[in-house]
């Protein structure tokens, strides 16, 4: 049964969100539709995965439980809304998830049709280098755009370091933080979150 607008917008504290996620990927295990449809990004599971998760992952970090998460399906220039326990609103927020969309789509049919994909060679760490120059020019236009009610937030969408290969991750993550420190983002705060789950705010 794949998700609907209603179940996705639902106001949720950030550990029901985070819940609300988990409960996303465990449904995927035995429904056979709703994992096709995520691995085809079908839906609004493209919104789930590059909005939605990033998002629960976010706010457990920043967010007190007091507060309610509201994700905002659509293109109106943020992606979710932050009230306190008063229903007062404190924010909004903008997911950043730069990804190599061919590259995602292509493991995804993979993944849809045979049940393997994204099998790959490599050393440690190309996945974050790769990712570099995309989260280049997405904060490149980012900070074209006016986001100065809102927070926002680019996700890093690689593995965690092997082990033996934590310095390599730190250079790579002190490149990112250097260059979106010097763009001039138009907005209330600008993080980044990492693969290890740390979250850097950079505008300051």
């Amino acid at each position: 049964m794949p998700l609907s607008p209603e179940e996705i917008q639902q106001p949720r504290t950030p550990q029901e969100l985070l819940a609300f996620v988990e409960s996303v990927r465990e449904r995927a295990k035995t429904d056979d539709e709703l994992r096709t449809a995520g691995h085809l990004r079908r839906g609004y599971l493209k919104e789930f995965f590059d909005e939605i998760v990033p998002l629960a992952k976010f706010a457990a970090a920043v967010y007190p439980e007091s507060c309610k998460v509201s994700p905002v399906l659509g293109n109106q220039g943020f992606d979710a809304e932050v009230h306190d326990a008063e229903g007062r609103l404190l924010e909004r927020v903008e997911i950043a998830n730069p990804i190599d969309g061919s590259a995602r789509a292509s493991i995804g049919r993979e993944l849809a049709e045979s049940g393997i994909g994204g099998l790959r060679v490599g050393d440690p760490g190309d996945d974050f280098e790769e990712l570099i120059p995309i989260i280049e020019r997405t904060a490149s236009k980012k900070a074209l755009k006016d986001y100065s009610d809102a927070v926002v937030v680019f996700n890093v969408s690689a593995c965690p370091a092997f082990k033996g290969f934590e310095a390599r991750q730190e250079e790579q993550a002190e490149r990112v933080r250097s260059t979106l420190s010097s763009m001039g983002f138009r907005a209330k705060r600008v993080f980044i979150m990492f693969p290890s789950g740390g979250v850097d705010r950079v505008d300051a």
